[in-house]
């Protein structure tokens, strides 16, 4: 019984050669890498060195060897041919060993058992012992392996169809929306290259024409400069020759008195007509003697060309040409046109503006950005987003249509071109009757005794005599924009309040305004927290009243749509407004007008 063995490995029992381990049958597992080298095993006796060892050609199946050719002869003549024995190949050892690999069961490398078992705790998979008496002994998280592998299954098919249904949709849009892009800015910078082509010969042809015309300008000067000096030289001419014909005709005088040969009476009597001649002949020698050449030219004359540098003249030319800018729309600078609060009913549609503009605050001329709208706030939690449209105008303006199927509050947010406007959007949808427009209308809960509100809310009547009686809207504002009108429609002595007042603490003080932001109608003077300032002119009755509320820029803006009068109250606290009215004469009246 001591010469027999178990294996550690496949634990069958073997008996132990008389040769002792050297006669034990080979571990293929072990030794199948180094049987796959190119050099035989059986040429390794004592004293050969690695150098001198064959190499392998076959191998024998039944004993598990790679050979030689020369231990290949020896191997058949001791018995061991193909009759008995299976010699193949070495590429078909190496296919049937994959395979018998391929097929046999992991193992446990510490218990030597098939793996059928996973622990969920440590991430591994064990055999049966790991799991009863091993180191996961007591492990709560033990399943069968083929449960793990069906869990796994079934996550990744949950995770690959929730990417072929949302990830890989989502991608392919990108994709596209980035190749639409891609093409749309090649054919708009080839537009623009076009543009700058066409503009560069507009201004080619405009120095042109410049050119001829300062080239006219010369010929103008030269002519006119020209006829100038002409007139002048025929002067000159005139003249010169008239003073010559003083100095020969002097000349001639003298000559006929030093040699006269007349007689005494003769001569006397000539010499009283030369002395007239000569007397005329000073006169006229003084006359041209006294001109004065004033407009005579210098000997260079002052026509010259200021030329202007290259370096003006290309930044002049750049100036021409325009500007080259990438003018995408940014959120910082976009904004909601017009109200940002609007009311429709259940399935019905509301529509909203959106202005885009560049980082210099300019509206975009053209349109192809991307607008996205998100819902952040819903009725309920458990209720679908609202449908949206957006259309684009193509002049930089977007409309965005929405179409909310249930009542309730809704608010949304708008991104554009991934950048996120600063104004949030809000819809309130409510069965209305004609009313559909009014946002807001008295709130009964928050006017005073003295104060009556008719059946359809829109319209408010002071009962008192002298005190003073105020009310709030239903309604206020937080965030964006929102626009009201009010209609004075009775009053003896304007004594209105109109404005916005926060709600927590106002009936405390109520009577005093002192947490009013709003205008007296008897003086059109501005109220700020008990504080008076110069604003507009007084109300009327008629007059009809716009209320521009802007709680993201904390500013409140009154318009008098009669003298087109307009004012604002700045500063205002960051908290929610309600449209405040206050009243303090007998059947004073004003309305919400819509």
């Amino acid at each position: 019984r001591k010469r027999r063995v178990k294996c550690p490995q496949c634990r069958s029992v073997t008996r132990l050669p008389k040769n002792g381990a050297a006669g034990l049958p080979r571990d293929t597992s072990r030794t199948d890498e180094h049987s796959r080298t190119s050099r035989c095993v059986s040429c390794s006796v004592k004293g050969t060195r690695e150098v001198e060892r064959q190499t392998v050609v076959v191998w024998c199946a039944k004993c598990k060897v790679a050979l030689c050719t020369n231990h290949l002869t020896e191997h058949i003549l001791s018995g061991q041919g193909p009759s008995s024995h299976t010699i193949i190949g070495l590429s078909e050892r190496d296919q049937s060993t994959d395979a018998q690999k391929g097929n046999s069961p992991a193992l446990c490398g510490e218990h030597n058992r098939p793996l059928e078992y996973f622990c969920k705790a440590c991430g591994v998979c064990i055999c049966g012992h790991c799991a009863t008496i091993g180191r996961h002994h007591g492990h709560s998280q033990i399943v069968t392996v083929h449960k793990v592998a069906d869990e796994l299954q079934a996550e990744v098919q949950t995770k690959s169809k929730k990417i072929k249904d949302v990830t890989l949709p989502r991608a392919q849009r990108a994709l596209e929306q980035v190749e639409k892009v891609t093409s749309e800015l090649t054919s708009r910078a080839d537009q623009v290259q076009g543009e700058i082509r066409a503009a560069s010969r507009l201004v080619v042809a405009a120095i042109e024409t410049c050119e001829q015309k300062k080239l006219q300008e010369v010929d103008d000067i030269r002519v006119v400069r020209l006829k100038t000096l002409d007139r002048q030289q025929e002067e000159l001419r005139q003249h010169t020759a008239a003073l010559e014909g003083v100095v020969a005709f002097s000349e001639q005088l003298a000559e006929r008195r030093r040699f006269g040969s007349l007689s005494h009476n003769s001569i006397q009597h000539c010499e009283v007509n030369i002395v007239g001649v000569l007397t005329a002949v000073k006169e006229r020698a003084d006359v041209l003697d006294k001109v004065k050449f004033l407009e005579t030219p210098d000997h260079h004359p002052h026509l010259v060309f200021s030329s202007t540098s290259e370096a003006e003249m290309m930044q002049k030319a750049s100036e021409l040409l325009g500007t080259v800018v990438s003018c995408e729309a940014t959120a910082a600078q976009s904004c909601i046109e017009g109200n940002r609060h609007k009311h429709t009913k259940p399935g019905q549609s509301v529509v909203f503006s959106v202005i885009a503009k560049d980082r210099q605050g300019k509206t975009q001329i053209r349109g192809g950005d991307s607008i996205r709208v998100t819902w952040s706030r819903l009725p309920a939690a458990d209720m679908a987003a609202p449908a949206v449209e957006v259309r684009d105008k193509g002049d930089g303006h977007y409309d965005i249509v929405c179409s909310p199927s249930r009542t309730g509050d809704y608010e949304a947010e708008v991104f554009i071109n991934g950048g996120k406007l600063a104004t949030t959007l809000v819809v309130g949808c409510c069965v209305l009757d004609d009313l559909q427009e009014k946002w807001f209308e008295f709130d009964s809960t928050e006017c005073q005794a003295r104060l009556t509100i008719s059946s359809d809310k829109q319209t408010v009547i002071y009962d008192g005599q002298t005190d003073w009686s105020s009310a709030l809207a239903s309604r206020g504002a937080r965030r964006g924009r929102c626009t009201w009108k009010v209609k004075i429609r009775k009053s003896q002595k304007m004594n209105i309040m109109v404005g916005v007042a926060e709600k927590p603490g106002l009936t405390a003080q109520r009577d005093n305004f002192m947490s009013a932001y709003c205008w007296f109608g008897y003086t059109g003077r501005k109220y700020v927290l008990g504080k008076w300032s110069e604003s507009i002119r007084k109300f009327k009755v008629n007059d009809i009243l716009q209320f521009d509320l802007d709680c993201d820029k904390h500013t409140l803006q009154i318009t008098n749509l009669r003298s087109r009068e307009t004012a604002k109250i700045e500063n205002l606290p960051a908290a929610e407004l309600f449209p405040y009215f206050a009243l303090a004469n007998h059947y004073d009246s004003i309305s919400l007008e819509w």
